[in-house]
């Protein structure tokens, strides 16, 4: 188990320069102050099951009910194609010339089966209110963190100049501010890396989990190697577009839902 340990938390790998842990637990103890430590990371799962729970109840009680406020539907619909050889018909009519014999068979064709039911085929639809909620959650989590983010840099010295983001570096203290700012973060990105397989499937489902999978292991690296400060900076830059991509989606699923009122 030691050596699994000392293989995962190899000190060139995660710190810069001459650094090691023990100067961490060194500077802890000399300046009585609080540095990063790869166990504030067990804090993330406990919070991360919190937020799925705050979740729930907000899409429930709060974004649904904004989301039929504006009139955008409940229901899951399915769309109908038409009969299957009548399509594929008229793609073939679309894409190649045809002659008289070839018509005069098709006809003929249709003729025989002029009787018989027309098969369909349905595909299943997901209803705009779901989708609509989910990113209605998004939204407000990426505008409350971007938020809370710019306060809490607002008045830190490597805000303004980010030559201290490594100025005494690893002695940089982890102030309360920074940890939850980290910690949340986390744990906001490990429920929406499990949540996806339960979510509205979108067109882009593997590229948000690889981006998920992505902006955790930064996260992680940045927050155990005591990063934290140049970390905070490149997380508010990061959340200040997320709540706008928010806004796009919301808006397609209401438009999506106009569509559906209009084919009725």
């Amino acid at each position: 188990m030691n050596t699994l340990s000392s293989f995962i938390l190899n000190e060139r790998f995660w710190l810069a320069g001459n650094t090691t842990w023990q100067d961490f637990a060194r500077i802890e103890r000399d300046e009585n102050i609080k540095l990063t430590n790869p166990n504030d990371l067990l804090y993330v799962y406990p919070l991360a099951a919190i937020i799925s729970v705050v979740r729930m109840v907000f899409e429930r009680y709060i974004a649904k009910p904004i989301g039929r406020s504006l009139g955008i539907q409940g229901r899951v619909k399915r769309n109908t194609t038409r009969d299957m050889k009548t399509t594929a018909t008229t793609v073939s009519s679309r894409s190649t010339p045809i002659d008289a014999n070839q018509t005069d068979k098709r006809e003929q064709v249709d003729s025989n089966d002029s009787g018989s039911s027309v098969s369909t085929v349905r595909y299943p639809r997901t209803s705009p209110l779901a989708k609509f909620s989910e990113s209605c959650w998004r939204f407000t989590f990426y505008l409350i963190i971007f938020i809370y983010g710019v306060v809490v840099v607002l008045n830190k010295s490597w805000n303004w100049d980010t030559r201290h983001c490594w100025l005494g570096y690893p002695n940089q203290p982890l102030t309360a501010d920074i940890f939850w700012y980290y910690m949340i973060e986390l744990a906001f990105y490990w429920s929406l890396l499990f949540s996806q397989f339960i979510d509205v499937k979108r067109k882009d489902f593997w590229q948000m989990f690889l981006h998920h999978v992505a902006t955790i292991m930064l996260l992680s690296f940045s927050y155990i190697a005591n990063y934290v400060r140049v970390g905070s900076l490149v997380l508010v830059i990061h959340d200040c577009a997320d709540y706008w991509l928010e806004v796009k989606d919301e808006r397609s699923d209401s438009e999506e839902s106009d569509d559906d009122d209009k084919n009725k």
